[in-house]
């Protein structure tokens, strides 16, 4: 599952690792999508089968943004409309959940007006 793979990017982030090896499926790439429209992943090269290289970006030797992993299995947060829009009105941070239109982010749900499953939160590092 993708609380895995992210979990793993917040590691390897952490150690400024230019790249690591994981194998992927569906929602993890989907996740994927995301983090490299945000510029935390620079991108995913395959090497056989499942097996995927992912490179991380950095800016200045530095990481943008701080990856909290908000997804466990045993508690998932489920949020409505109502919650997406108070989470959308806070300007330094960006959501990923998964909904019934897929892995999208805050303010994809809010356009689309959809609830889901908190899966990260990205905020801007100061």
């Amino acid at each position: 599952m993708f609380y895995k793979f992210i979990n793993l990017v917040k590691i390897n982030l952490k150690y400024k690792k230019k790249f690591f090896f994981y194998k992927l499926n569906k929602k993890d790439m989907a996740v994927i999508k995301i983090l490299i429209k945000y510029n935390i992943i620079k991108f995913v090269q395959k090497i056989q089968n499942n097996n995927f290289i992912v490179f991380l970006n950095y800016k200045n030797n530095k990481n943008i943004f701080e990856i909290t992993n908000l997804y466990k299995p045993s508690s998932k947060k489920i949020i409505n409309i109502r919650e997406i829009n108070k989470i959308t009105n806070k300007k330094n941070s960006i959501f990923i959940l998964s909904s019934s239109k897929g892995i999208i982010t805050n303010i994809e749900a809010f356009k689309k007006k959809v609830g889901g499953i908190l899966i990260l939160k990205l905020s801007l590092k100061n």
